[in-house]
């Protein structure tokens, strides 16, 4: 369970239209997410993914890779994203959602921005 959004501060489009301060901090920011939620999810890979279609905004999904569901494969998890809008696939209990989302919280508190 997990997937983070990281959201640009800005109104961008996505990196190209970076400034040089925000191009400097998205890999020390992208490296500790990353870690973060293969730690909090015991995960064995992140995907960093940006779709853009949605809204023309910068949203970088970080998406956890578990070896032990099919459904986390690489491009499936658009397919597992789907299936969870369209009620095929049960959405995460909100109980363990918030729990996650705490304890993201605590560990991310001391991050210089």
């Amino acid at each position: 369970m997990g997937w983070l959004i990281l959201d640009s501060l800005r109104h961008v489009g996505g990196p190209a239209d970076f400034n040089a301060l925000e191009t400097a901090a998205l890999g020390p920011i992208l490296q500790r997410s990353s870690a973060l939620v293969r730690e909090l999810c015991g995960c064995q890979r992140v995907y960093a993914i940006a779709f853009g279609e949605g809204a023309r905004h910068f949203h970088l999904h970080l998406i956890p890779r578990h070896g032990s569901d099919p459904a986390t494969e690489s491009w499936r998890v658009a397919d597992l994203y789907r299936a969870v809008s369209a009620g095929e696939r049960p959405e995460a209990d909100a109980d363990s959602v918030l729990q996650l989302v705490r304890r993201a919280r605590q560990a991310s508190d001391d991050w210089q921005l």
